[in-house]
């Protein structure tokens, strides 16, 4: 019997981008493109890198220095510009592209620094995005980040989780005990993953637009051409694996996890890390 997980479909979600550290702040009332504005205190910036306990600097998804001038900047303000768009879980998922297309004018017309307010990227786009068109040539990585924190007591092994699944009504991933060697392999295996989950998701979405749970299989196939279409690369190639899924709810206030777990056959699961990678050719 194939075991199944199930999961909650959020009525709304929310997009959240942030213009940081802005050279003047746009007057009220707001209309237009400024009703999607607020004014938040540079004192509580909403950005990961700066705010997580415990997370590497040099480990940061924007790769800035942990001293830097933007990150003095970002700290020394005292406000920034929040941008929050509201959407549903369906496809497309609309809300993302009015966000950052806003963000991106607000930051142009201010002069603040454009940021993800999920994954943390700082200045994302080099133009505003396109909206959505199909599905099918939606790339993950162009949307969400994996974030990396040494296991405790260790820096031989790593906890990679994802940023920004939510924001499409999905929980976010993560995998435990990640050997340093694998780490770039198993973040693009969490960006294939997510590909596939979110295709799933949207395709389930389809036919039952209302639906408040979702159920799919705990084992979830994975292909080259996940990772491809995820990656923006050729989405093309026979190499496939399969992952197994434990749904973890956490805490009130704190995030719940789809974790990546040992499969259940006894055999392959000392080295599973590796198998996986092995299996999509990583």
């Amino acid at each position: 019997m194939t075991k199944t997980l199930i999961l909650p479909v959020p009525e709304v979600v929310h997009a959240v981008y942030l213009v940081a550290a802005p050279l003047w702040i746009p007057p009220e009332p707001r209309t237009g493109t400024l009703a999607l504005v607020d004014v938040v205190d540079g004192r509580e910036p909403p950005l990961p890198w700066l705010v997580e306990a415990g997370e590497c600097p040099d480990c940061a998804r924007c790769g800035l220095e942990y001293d830097g001038f933007t990150v003095r900047r970002l700290r020394a303000a005292e406000r920034h510009l929040r941008i929050t768009v509201a959407g549903t879980a369906a496809w497309p998922p609309d809300h993302l592209t009015v966000a950052a297309s806003a963000g991106y004018d607000l930051a142009e017309r201010t002069g603040g620094i454009l940021v993800d307010g999920v994954t943390a990227d700082l200045e994302p786009w080099a133009r505003p995005p396109d909206p959505f068109d199909d599905p099918w040539n939606f790339a993950a990585a162009e949307w969400l980040a994996v974030a990396a924190l040494p296991d405790p007591g260790s820096h031989r092994s790593w906890t990679l989780r994802t940023r920004g699944l939510r924001i499409f009504g999905v929980p976010e991933l993560r995998v435990r005990r990640v050997p340093a060697r694998l780490r770039h392999g198993w973040t693009e295996v969490l960006l294939g993953l997510a590909q596939r989950l979110l295709r799933d998701h949207w395709s389930a979405l389809a036919r039952v637009p209302s639906r408040a749970f979702r159920e799919f299989p705990a084992r979830v196939p994975v292909t080259a051409a996940d990772l491809g279409s995820a990656l923006a690369r050729c989405p093309h190639g026979s190499a496939r694996t399969h992952l197994t899924l434990r749904l973890d709810p956490g805490p009130p206030d704190r995030p719940t996890y789809l974790t990546v777990t040992a499969p259940d056959t006894p055999r392959d699961s000392a080295h599973w890390r590796e198998r996986v990678l092995t299996d999509l050719g990583l």
